[in-house]
């Protein structure tokens, strides 16, 4: 759901999910999809695709949901680098997003909600960043 977000919110970026054990091609979940399309957003009708060494570098952030799974991919990835919680990109560090896997709709819900919002908090620092490197370039010139 948080790639869908910042794809709407920031077209400018590519904006991928990855999974962290995907053992067959799956497509994403249809309460995910549903959340989603109820915001007017629509999951790409791809499926899951696993994470990869070769995913990282250091043109790319890569958000985890909370701070297990970040842990899991520095301790699973020799070349994971620039990984952080969505949480704490957003400035909320303290903020853990729940899995709803298995739950119903409502939590479904409940996580869209936040993941937006923290993905939206990430979306304006993003701006401010290419802001501000635009004007330092303007300032070169």
């Amino acid at each position: 759901m948080a790639a869908t977000v910042m794809a709407n919110l920031k077209q400018d970026i590519i904006s991928e999910s990855r999974g962290m054990v995907v053992l067959f091609p799956e497509p994403y979940n249809p309460k995910a999809v549903a959340v989603a399309a109820k915001h007017n957003m629509i999951i790409p009708n791809n499926s899951a695709k696993q994470l990869l060494n070769e995913d990282f570098g250091n043109d790319t952030l890569v958000l985890a949901m909370n701070s297990h799974m970040k842990q899991k991919i520095y301790d699973e990835y020799s070349e994971a680098i620039n990984v952080y919680t969505l949480s704490e990109y957003a400035g909320e560090p303290e903020q853990e997003i729940k899995d709803p896997y298995g739950k119903g709709i409502e939590e479904y819900s409940a996580c869209f909600e936040l993941i937006y919002r923290l993905v939206s908090n990430v979306a304006e620092y993003l701006d401010g960043l290419s802001e501000e490197k635009e004007d330092k370039d303007k300032g070169e010139e």
